[in-house]
This record gives C-alpha cells, structure tokens and sequence, in this order.
C-alpha cells in the first residue's frame, strides 16, 4: 500500500497499481471520511490511518473508484512542506570518499552525522521538471536517496523508539549545484535553489516497523546504472540519525529526513559527469514506486 496525492490534491492509495480515489471511495461506500488529503492524514495519526486503510482496501475489493495507476495521476505526495527538508551528508563510505578530492574535503569518514538542511522551495514531484538555472549554475549533479516522513512528533527520541515516529519512506533527489556548493563553502546554496528537491511519488508506510537493512536503492540517468547501495551501507542507520536530529530538536509531523547518497554522483566520476539539459533521472527503492524527473532543456 502507498499513498499519494492526485493532481488534483486528493489523497491517493495504490495497491498493486491500481490507484483509489479515497474521497470517491468513502462517497460511493457511504462512509465518511474527514482525512481526504495527505496533510490531514498525516495529522489525524493512527487512527486516521487505519480508517483510509480499512476503506481502501474495501474499495480495492469491490473495484470502486480504482483505475490502473501512473505516475501522470498524482504529483508530490506531500503537497508542501511545512519545514526544510532535514538532509545528511557522507552518510555512505564510498560516497564519501568520491568527493573528497573534488570538493576539497576530508576523505576521513564523519565521527558523527553531518546535518544540513534544504528549503521548502526545493519540492516538486514526480514527472515535473528540474529547472537549469541557467546563469546561476552550470553543474547540476543528481543524488539518489530514501527519504523519511515523521507521523508522531517526538524529542530527545531514544533509538529504540525511532521507528515508531516513522510515517512512511519515499524516494528524494538531492539536486546539487556542485559549482555553488564548492564556492560557498557551506552548502545551503547549492542545494537550496527552486526544484532541486523531486520526492515521492508515493510515501509508503512502515506502521513501525524497521525497514530491512538489504532494501536496495538505485539511481538511474538516461536508464544507466549510476548508483546502487542497500540501506546496511550507511555509516549512521536510520535510528542513530533520528535520535541525533532529535536531540534537542522537536521533530514534527511531515517532517522530511533525507538519509545520504551512495557513490555514483556525477561529480564522483572521472571526467565528472554532470546532468546535460533534457537528461531523465531515476531513483527506485525496494518497496515503494520509483521517481523520475528530467531536467529542463536549454
């Protein structure tokens, strides 16, 4: 099961790629349903979802307001964001170390997570085109990531209880402007320019349980292999970076954690290999619907 939010900002749930409309779905099956968009699912907790659970897989039964999903339907599972985006750099060794050299940095792997963080003007969703900026970057890289959603706020959170504050996962695009992110220093403005932030399409819930550590991402450009990890290549597991981004910190429901990328960016080639104008972008993850996004033309 994955939810999603049509074009219309509707909340979707896909089940064996077949997409129900769950507000047509409570109208025809006479049931009343207040959680009818992805932001008031989100807030309404459990109980909110296991009532669109319940009339989902009613509705998938008895073929009511179903049609054969695509990604064309629905846009950014999350509509808006109400935080930046939490992002973790380094957070794979080998990717670590593919950048050291080109970006002047340590090659030394983090003692502890690095944290930062990209703007809510980054989102945009499945099949909607990466802007060039052309004139403000000329090295657009792609980083393939699993991207978390909070469900239940929560502060100080010990590892043990992480998964339980976990909504769902998703696949994210960290979109780099590696020009500016060198230039800088700090990152904020390489990674901070409007739509370099593609998610979704769907959020797939993990009803607190832990993902497996063999789930396997992959990143796709044009349909080549650029970059394929599973989640037990992370130097800080899920747990360890939500009780870090949680010290102190008060996570909030719909919060976003970008949990790192793996190596195979373009900059980690030799020559680099940088996104070209019209290039399609794909990041999969076992268990949830793959993401594709093409850069704009010139």
């Amino acid at each position: 099961m994955h939810y999603v939010t049509t074009k219309d900002g509707r909340l979707g749930v896909v089940i064996k790629n077949h997409l129900i409309d769950i507000q047509a779905a409570g109208i025809t099956l006479g049931v009343p349903l207040k959680h009818t968009d992805m932001w008031s699912l989100l807030d309404g907790g459990a109980k909110a979802q296991e009532e669109v659970d319940v009339l989902a897989k009613r509705a998938y039964e008895k073929g009511i307001a179903r049609v054969a999903y695509l990604p064309q339907l629905v846009t950014s599972a999350l509509p808006h964001l109400r935080r930046n985006v939490f992002c973790i750099g380094k957070n794979y060794a080998d990717h670590a170390a593919e950048i050291a050299d080109k970006m002047g940095i340590s090659a030394d792997l983090p003692k502890y997570p690095i944290v930062f963080s990209k703007a809510t003007n980054t989102l945009i969703g499945p099949l909607d085109t990466i802007p060039l900026h052309d004139g403000v970057t000329r090295k657009i890289d792609y980083e393939g990531e699993l991207a978390l959603v909070i469900g239940k706020a929560g502060v100080n959170i010990a590892k043990q209880d992480a998964w339980s504050h976990v909504f769902g996962f998703a696949c994210y695009n960290d979109v780099s402007a590696r020009d500016l992110q060198k230039r800088h220093g700090q990152w904020h403005l390489g990674k901070c320019l409007d739509g370099f932030g593609p998610m979704g399409p769907a959020i797939t819930p993990t009803y607190g349980q832990p993902l497996p550590s063999d789930v396997r991402l992959t990143c796709r450009v044009n349909g080549e292999l650029r970059q394929e990890a599973t989640l037990a290549q992370m130097i800080f597991d899920i747990p360890t970076l939500i009780a870090t981004l949680s010290a102190g910190i008060t996570l909030e429901v719909g919060d976003v954690i970008a949990t790192g990328t793996p190596a195979g960016v373009g900059m980690g080639f030799n020559p680099m290999r940088f996104l070209e104008p019209g290039d399609t972008v794909e990041v999969a993850i076992d268990g949830t619907l793959p993401l594709s996004n093409k850069l704009a033309s010139a």
